[in-house]
């Protein structure tokens, strides 16, 4: 199963074009700080508990807080974590063409989409920071190349 979400920056498109070009088809350079700063994102949204668009992720369920809580009355995890794997599983990986973030984990399509029975609680995806550092990154990494 395969998740895609897929996000365009069209104000970067003509000059990444242009830079494709020059630079003979290879920009993982600039897509290899663009997959980290995406992955990190993406691990922060676990601490904020917050979807791409800002909104906050709707709490555990009465029987989920029921199965996460032990005998001696303490929760273990929190939302979307358990023993930590899907957290850990997050990665990023970049070509000279993309950029991604992703995980091997199955389920997190379902954490992503949501369910009849379950709430989406999305972990992929751009947020209007993420546009912001984004444009950031590769107008610095612009400027190296151009001053070059």
């Amino acid at each position: 199963m395969r998740l895609t979400i897929d996000a365009q920056l069209p104000e970067l498109t003509s000059h990444l074009s242009t830079l494709y070009i020059r630079l003979n088809g290879d920009l993982k350079q600039p897509l290899d700080a663009v997959a980290a700063l995406l992955e990190n994102s993406t691990r922060k949204r676990f601490e904020t508990k917050t979807a791409p668009d800002g909104s906050k992720w709707a709490g555990l369920s009465l029987w989920t807080l029921y199965a996460k809580t032990a005998k001696n009355g303490r929760t273990r995890g929190s939302i979307l974590v358990d023993r930590g794997d899907l957290l850990k599983s997050i990665t990023s990986h970049a070509t000279e063409s993309m950029a991604e973030v992703g995980t091997d984990r199955v389920y997190a399509a379902y954490l992503q989409t949501g369910t009849a029975k379950m709430p989406a609680r999305e972990i992929f995806g751009l947020s209007e920071q993420d546009h912001s550092d984004i444009r950031a990154s590769l107008g610095e990494w612009l400027q190296t190349i151009w001053s070059k």
